[in-house]
């Protein structure tokens, strides 16, 4: 990482304009954690949530992590827009994300044997219902950029939808745990 140089974060950010989901007219709260609900019934009866379980613990105990009080996501989309039914064969994407997040946050907390009380979550996408969809799930939504602030040596950051030269400043802060797009592959392809 260190032949990476890292850009003025500010500036890097900046750049990019804040691009709101619209969420669909009439839609509540109560629809979107219902969703969720089914999104995690699904899973759950296929087994993914123990298989990536047991695949992420393997890994925490494979890169000796002891010490992690934060956990930062981000780049997740909207939970609300139309846009991942639009443009994927997977809607809800982000739904799917979220439940993986938090399958990995349990093993995390199992593993440490404590409770990680600090979580933030930032996408320049999401709208106020995501947010609130989030925050009653006990999270707390910072402002773009500002999740960047929290990352450190301490931290389980997750990062599935990432651009490259967010997952490089993310990395340049060397978190306890990454988990998302493979910064490797975007420099193959830049070559």
């Amino acid at each position: 990482m260190d032949d990476i140089p890292l850009q003025n974060l500010d500036a890097s950010y900046k750049r990019g304009k804040k691009r709101t989901a619209t969420k669909p007219p009439g839609l509540r709260k109560e629809q979107v954690q219902a969703r969720y609900r089914q999104v995690q019934e699904e899973l759950d009866k296929d087994g993914i949530p123990e298989q990536l379980a047991i695949k992420f613990e393997s890994h925490l105990v494979n890169s000796a992590v002891h010490n992690i009080d934060r956990c930062v996501c981000t780049s997740l989309g909207s939970f609300t827009s139309t846009k991942y039914a639009e443009e994927d064969e997977q809607p809800n994407r982000p739904m799917y994300q979220l439940a993986a997040f938090e399958t990995m946050k349990k093993s995390l907390e199992k593993y440490l044997k404590k409770t990680i009380e600090v979580v933030r979550f930032q996408d320049p996408e999401m709208n106020q219902l995501d947010i609130s969809f989030l925050e009653a799930r006990g999270y707390k939504v910072t402002e773009h950029p500002q999740a960047l602030n929290e990352i450190a040596r301490d931290v389980f950051v997750y990062t599935p939808g990432a651009s490259y030269v967010h997952v490089r400043d993310v990395l340049h802060f060397r978190p306890a745990v990454y988990v998302g797009v493979d910064l490797e592959r975007w420099i193959e392809a830049k070559k």
